[in-house]
């Protein structure tokens, strides 16, 4: 699959700052991902709050958005 496949391209342009770190590190998972070779399908991805958390929404993964300090226990 090609990087953009992992994406929910619709919701681009992100939302972060500019200069923000956080649209890095969403490329840099997509890039790992797809050099693993993973099925999407497979893949859940469950966040909490903050800038950080909206990851989850960019990646087109099985993804669950819950409340704070309870991403781990709902996992």
């Amino acid at each position: 699959m090609a990087v953009k496949d992992y994406l929910r391209e619709r919701f681009f342009p992100h939302m972060w700052c500019p200069g923000c770190g956080h649209g890095t590190i969403l490329n840099a998972l997509v890039h790992a991902v797809e050099e693993l070779e993973l099925n999407k399908n497979e893949i859940v991805m469950v966040s909490g709050i903050g800038c950080s958390a909206r990851i989850s929404g960019y990646v087109d993964f099985h993804s669950l958005h819950t409340l704070h300090g309870r991403a781990l226990a709902f996992a």
